[in-house]
């Protein structure tokens, strides 16, 4: 019986919650039924534990010896030469990717210039077209223009033929009297005057030059008398006459002095009146219904009246 008490006290029985270790990183249960392997802490042994034994290794002691350290190694390498191989591969494939675009931009570039290249060429011929086109253009507007001047000279020469035979005309009618003398047709004969009063419009720039067409210009008024008379055969319509202030000073289209001679403007005429919306001012004279005078736009269109001489003709003037 002291036997087993000996041992008691010697240390050698495990009671509760005591441990003693037994080896180099073993560890001995406990009596304890709650306490586990846990691994992580020390055992502490009694006095009478046996000298020279290490104390117990935590587990991350224990990690860092032994094939643990190694394993841990080997995995870490593997993960870094699979993380090498997938950059690796996406470098490639960004290689690729690059070479591609480049290769295309290459070819875009090439293109692109050989297009403008294309386009410069087509337009260097254009302008070389256009300014031939520009010289054939002018050359027949000059060509035009002098066919058009020679058309108005031979039409005043018709004009003045033709006027010229039918006061010779009249004249044998009188029995060669050479004392009398005629207007044209269609125009009306007052006080040594021809007078044509048109039933149409235009500008005032047209109706004068129809008016020198006819060897004749826009009427001109001289005096009440003749006033009187242009005012019976004007109608309802604006008419235009022979005077015009494109300077800012009125004048007569034959150089009849203005200053001194008749005027019929109505009350507050001429104004040159600039809020007709049409440009300018209002540079040319036109008869009212009721024969006064007022000022107004030249491009307006309006009758108008020609003036000529009378036309002496004799059986002579063959």
């Amino acid at each position: 019986m002291r036997g087993p008490q000996k041992d008691w006290d010697r240390g050698d029985h495990s009671g509760p919650g005591f441990s003693c270790s037994a080896g180099w990183g073993r560890e001995l249960p406990i009596g304890r039924g709650e306490d586990k392997w846990l691994g992580l802490e020390e055992t502490h042994c009694e006095p009478d534990c046996p000298a020279g034994l290490p104390p117990s290794q935590s587990l991350l002691q224990r990690l860092r010896s032994g094939p643990w350290l190694l394993l841990l190694a080997l995995g870490l390498g593997l993960l870094l030469l699979v993380i090498i191989c997938v950059v690796g591969s996406q470098n490639s494939k960004f290689q690729r990717d690059l070479l591609t675009l480049r290769t295309d931009f290459s070819n875009f570039t090439s293109n692109t210039v050989a297009e403008i290249q294309a386009l410069t060429s087509q337009g260097s011929s254009l302008q070389e077209t256009i300014a031939s086109l520009k010289a054939e253009v002018e050359g027949h507007k000059q060509e035009l223009q002098t066919l058009h001047s020679e058309m108005l000279l031979r039409v005043q020469q018709l004009v003045q033929a033709l006027n010229k035979l039918t006061c010779q005309v009249a004249i044998l009618k009188n029995n060669g009297s050479t004392e009398r003398t005629c207007c044209p047709i269609n125009w009306v004969e007052h006080q040594g005057s021809c007078y044509w009063f048109s039933r149409s419009g235009k500008t005032w720039p047209e109706a004068e030059r129809y008016c020198q067409l006819e060897s004749a210009h826009l009427v001109v008024i001289n005096s009440r008398e003749e006033q009187s008379f242009v005012q019976a055969h004007l109608g309802s319509a604006y008419t235009w006459m022979g005077l015009s202030d494109p300077e800012g000073v009125w004048k007569w289209v034959d150089g009849t002095d203005y200053a001194s001679g008749f005027q019929n403007w109505k009350p507050g005429q001429p104004d040159d009146w600039q809020g007709h919306g049409l440009g300018g001012g209002e540079d040319c004279a036109h008869f009212h219904p009721d024969g006064g005078w007022n000022d107004d736009v030249c491009q307006r269109s309006y009758h108008w009246v020609c003036e000529a001489g009378l036309t002496q003709a004799s059986q002579d003037s063959h």
